[in-house]
């Protein structure tokens, strides 16, 4: 059968969760290839302009480690970006991510199809084939022996047969959905505390349906005037189509107009202030999620559960954005890390493809966890590992997952074992998301 393209394993969308699940791969001498539909790699901290990566630790408890952790640690050692709240987050420029994703495909020759949106799967009985890709060029067949779904709304799995969920029971709305967008032209000599700017958004009613202020600022240095704002929230959120899309950006952008008035009216420092740009991906936190062969409960991540066939582990709150109200901030807090099972990855209906990212096998509540990036790492870290073995015996339900759970904790990425030369870049100046 003849395809335009092929790999051992082909990676739909280039999130972290799809990096990550790439560069391991790779890493095991796999050959590999990455479609996505931006422009850019790195998914909603660079084409969704947030530029931070949350969820590594929570206190004293360390819940990510391995390839997520290493990537930090070296950006942080390069003083490309800055790693902070007791190693909870890394914040850093989208364009800094970028170039250093673009160094790990480089480093591990996988191909990287951007522009490329993924339309259809062919199958035989319960294996995928090949995709069906549209490129610049027309429609293209990419095949490969396993595919791992990091499109976030498990765009592959739907097309696949695969059951899932969307939203909240109840009524099926997702969580509200934001579109960052930067300020440029501060004045940071007569700026606010952080702090102080809270109390004065919190001080009366606003159009905007959040009741807290989350910005940073874009840290390229001491002498950084450009704030990252993640303020807007679109409710009845409809993700899952082209109008749905077109209607939430819309109305991020207004909320984005009234925003920056707030800014330059009662704000010091903001009054020559204007948006530089918005972000070409909406910030999507919540659509499809898979049915896979264990559902992760809210229970579950509150009692900090552990599992015999865990691949990753999650701390981050449990973060419900209201679908069709005021955001108030985050509804339960997580004391203890939690674990996420190899069967919270594995869709049903199929037996050569595996998750990496946000849209894995959970309920409602538990997905306003488990949805964060450094967790979305965490995960792709282990399908990326596992991906050779599921080849080899051809089945996803086939694999020895505490062999692969050793593997991870033992595996040394090349990329990451050359000495790091510090850029003698002055200190990012930044202050700290509150929640993403």
């Amino acid at each position: 059968m003849a395809f335009d393209f092929e790999y051992d394993v082909l990676v739909c969308g280039s999130g972290m969760g799809g990096i990550t699940a790439a560069c391991t791969a790779a890493e095991n001498g796999l050959k590999v290839g990455i479609i996505e539909y931006f422009g850019e790699p790195g998914g909603i901290p660079v084409s969704g302009r947030l530029g931070s990566i949350s969820g590594f630790t929570r206190q004293e408890h360390v819940a990510v480690a391995g390839f997520p952790r290493a990537l930090a640690d070296r950006l942080n050692a390069r003083g490309k970006a800055l790693v902070q709240s007791g190693g909870s987050n890394i914040n850093l420029p989208p364009s800094t991510l970028v170039s250093e994703i673009f160094d790990l495909l480089d480093f591990y020759n996988i191909d990287f199809h951007s522009y490329s949106k993924l339309t259809g799967l062919e199958k035989e009985g319960d294996k995928i084939v090949c995709a069906q890709v549209s490129m610049k060029e027309g429609i293209r067949r990419i095949g490969a022996k396993l595919f791992i779904d990091a499109t976030g709304d498990a765009d592959a799995c739907a097309l696949a047969g695969c059951p899932f969920d969307v939203g909240r029971p109840e009524d099926g709305k997702v969580q509200s959905a934001t579109l960052i967008f930067v300020i440029g032209g501060i004045d940071k000599e007569h700026m606010q505390d952080y702090w102080e700017l809270r109390k004065v958004w919190k001080s009366k009613v606003r159009q905007v349906p959040i009741n807290h202020s989350v910005f940073q600022f874009v840290p390229h240095g001491e002498n950084s005037n450009e704030v990252a704002v993640n303020m807007t929230h679109a409710v009845n959120a409809d993700p899952l189509s082209s109008a749905g899309l077109t209607k939430m950006r819309r109305a991020c952008i207004k909320q984005a107009e009234y925003l920056l008035n707030f800014f330059r009216t009662e704000i010091p420092g903001f009054e020559n202030a204007w948006i530089s740009h918005f972000a070409p991906q909406m910030g999507i936190r919540d659509s499809r999620r898979i049915k896979g062969d264990y559902i992760l409960t809210a229970d579950d991540v509150l009692s900090g559960r552990r599992f015999d066939d865990e691949i990753a582990l999650g701390v981050w709150n449990i973060d419900v954005h209201s679908p069709d109200g005021v955001h108030t901030g985050v509804g339960q807090a997580v004391q203890s890390p939690y674990g996420i099972p190899y069967r919270c990855i594995t869709p049903q209906n199929v037996s050569n493809l595996l998750v990496a990212g946000r849209s894995i096998s959970c309920d409602f509540e538990a997905f306003s966890s488990s949805r964060i990036n450094a967790t979305c790492m965490a995960i792709g870290e282990f399908a990326g590992n596992a991906a050779k073995d599921i080849i080899s015996s051809g089945n996803i339900r086939k694999l020895d997952v505490k062999k692969i759970q050793q593997q991870v904790k033992e595996m040394k990425y090349r990329f990451f074992s050359a000495p790091v030369q510090p850029q003698d870049l002055p200190e990012p100046w930044y202050i700290p998301p509150e929640n993403e």
